[in-house]
């Protein structure tokens, strides 16, 4: 049975990327578990829309989680997910029906890492969800190149399609509220609002000033539904974005290094200017530049959109960007801690986790509702 790769047969760029990557997923885990699911849900978290808050620090360091961290370091494991499987099946000569049954064993274990992360830690897990996909990812281990490329593209098509329309219904809601509540007395309109101004209240107590069980009870019975039907909606993306580190893998890209460099090099430049015009729009469209000529609507739902769109564009720059720093021999010495912490990535991303959760929550420490501001500050130190 094969074990553990062993540290000579890793590709060191790899751990890299993973250990720069855990440090982006941290900064935005903290942003999240210091906010309620309900808030998520709602549009009502500091991440949605940064214009809303009163300009200072505050909205200036939720411009730049939202533009350069939201979202991005989650398509970058995602995308390692799938070409980590690649080479993984791939090891050894004439043992892939053992490798195919030992990933299987792997998936298995971590959907259930992942389903007891989401009840006792934190709601916010990607675990389970990249386990019940990866599933789905064996069914695309033989399909050749060009038909991998259409359904990648595809699926991340469709994953945007699913982003607009869903945002779509969540701007157009309010118009429907509003004209809902027009048929209500005034006295039923404000009712409304404290009643869900108290739930809010009612679950933030329970967070911070709850017992380590009362928490758990709750997101077992309230939390985990809702991050059940989250992850149905995530197929797509989180498919597409496996298939895409596939292709990569079957391309050779990492295997090869020196031989990719002039697309890898390409890759950065299309990346990084396709994401760097994306984000100057869908921040534009937040901050109001195009009100005279678009609905409220449908400004909001373009700046969403264009948000998403940007993240795998802005993630490319960053991974090939990493890739042409490292083999220049480039800021080695804070690749060596990169390196250090990717090589043991699940077990940094579980304690890290743990330790937000009790740094947060009332069990713990109960920072829960500080500034943003101090989160950046906080990740460095972690």
């Amino acid at each position: 049975m094969l074990g553990p790769v062993a540290v000579k047969e890793r590709i060191v760029v790899l751990d890299i990327i993973r250990g720069f990557a855990l440090l982006g997923v941290l900064l935005v885990n903290m942003v999240m578990i210091n906010q309620l699911l309900m808030e998520f849900n709602t549009d009502m978290d500091v991440l949605f829309q940064p214009a809303l808050l009163v300009a200072g620090p505050a909205s200036i360091t939720a411009w730049i989680v939202q533009v350069l961290f939201l979202g991005k370091f989650y398509t970058i494991f995602a995308f390692l997910f799938g070409l980590g499987f690649y080479l993984f099946l791939n090891r050894g000569e004439g043992q892939s029906t053992e490798n195919r049954r030992l990933f299987v064993s792997r998936l298995w274990v971590l959907l259930g890492i992942g389903v007891l992360h989401i009840i006792f830690v934190w709601w916010g897990d990607v675990l389970a969800s990249y386990a019940l996909i990866g599933f789905l990812l064996l069914l695309f281990r033989e399909t050749k190149l060009p038909r991998l490329r259409a359904w990648a593209v595809g699926l991340m098509l469709l994953s945007f399609v699913i982003v607009a329309c869903s945002i779509y219904l969540i701007f157009a809601l309010p118009t429907f509220t509003n004209a809902t509540l027009d048929g209500l007395a005034p006295a039923d309109v404000v009712a409304m609002e404290a009643a869900f101004e108290a739930r809010l209240n009612e679950i933030r107590t329970v967070y911070t000033q709850g017992s380590y069980w009362q928490v758990v009870g709750y997101r077992l019975l309230n939390e985990l539904p809702l991050v059940l039907i989250n992850a149905i909606v995530m197929i797509p993306r989180i498919l597409g974005l496996f298939l895409i580190g596939l292709y990569v893998g079957k391309l050779g890209v990492f295997q090869r290094i020196k031989e990719h460099l002039p697309q890898i090099r390409k890759a950065m430049y299309v990346g990084g200017g396709v994401g760097a015009l994306l984000s100057v729009a869908h921040v534009g469209l937040q901050l109001g530049w195009f009100e005279g000529y678009l609905t409220p609507v449908i400004s909001g739902t373009a700046a969403v959109f264009l948000r998403e769109v940007s993240t795998p564009f802005l993630s490319l720059f960053y991974v090939s960007g990493i890739i042409l720093l490292w083999h220049r021999g480039a800021l080695s010495w804070l690749f060596a801690g990169f390196a250090a912490l990717g090589r043991m990535a699940l077990t940094n991303y579980l304690v890290q986790c743990i330790v937000l959760a009790w740094l947060f929550y009332g069990h713990g420490l109960g920072l829960m509702g500080i500034s943003i501001v101090y989160i950046p500050l906080m990740t460095l130190g972690i």
